[in-house]
């Protein structure tokens, strides 16, 4: 009876396989599993550094900007390469509660990328918080947003482009 088995071990082994890769492309897809960013290729010391202030705008949007008074809806666009290590600081001069978290879309829900998170929807910055995060971007050439994930932010404008470089160059804004 065990011999019965042998021409089916390859398949087995084949099928275990591609189960295993299975299980694993969707961890990535379900958990938003990143790779962690340890020893040297995260660097203790950010080479470049942004602020961003996040609040109510008096039209009734939600914005980001780079000074208290120069807040826009959607917020400024953002960008740094691939050989950056990023410190982004967020200031709430809002009376809501916001966050920050880098997407691949500007929808709630989306996944973080990079890591780049700063309070969240059940957690946010209280007004006159300040918050920070460094990060280091590991998929240069693509274009992505920085969001607010607190509900009805991002209806509210509360969004913004993030341009990601594979080429060394200076990050804005």
């Amino acid at each position: 009876m065990v011999n019965s088995f042998r021409p089916y071990l390859p398949l087995i082994g084949i099928g275990a396989l591609a189960l295993a890769l299975l299980v694993g492309a969707a961890a990535v897809l379900v958990f938003n599993i990143q790779p962690q960013m340890t020893g040297s290729s995260l660097s203790k010391t950010p080479t470049a550094t942004i602020v961003l202030y996040e609040g109510e705008l008096s039209n009734g949007k939600f914005g980001f900007g780079t000074a208290p008074n120069n807040m826009t809806s959607p917020g400024p666009t953002i960008g740094f390469s691939t050989s950056h290590t990023i410190n982004i600081t967020v200031v709430n001069v809002g009376k809501l509660p916001h966050d920050f978290a880098i997407t691949a879309t500007p929808t709630v829900g989306a996944s973080v990328l990079f890591n780049a998170v700063i309070g969240s929807a059940s957690n946010p910055l209280m007004p006159g918080q300040t918050g920070s995060v460094i990060f280091k971007p590991y998929n240069g050439a693509f274009d992505y947003w920085y969001i607010s994930t607190v509900s009805g932010d991002v209806a509210a404008g509360m969004y913004g482009a993030v341009i990601v470089s594979s080429a060394t160059g200076p990050a804005f804004p």
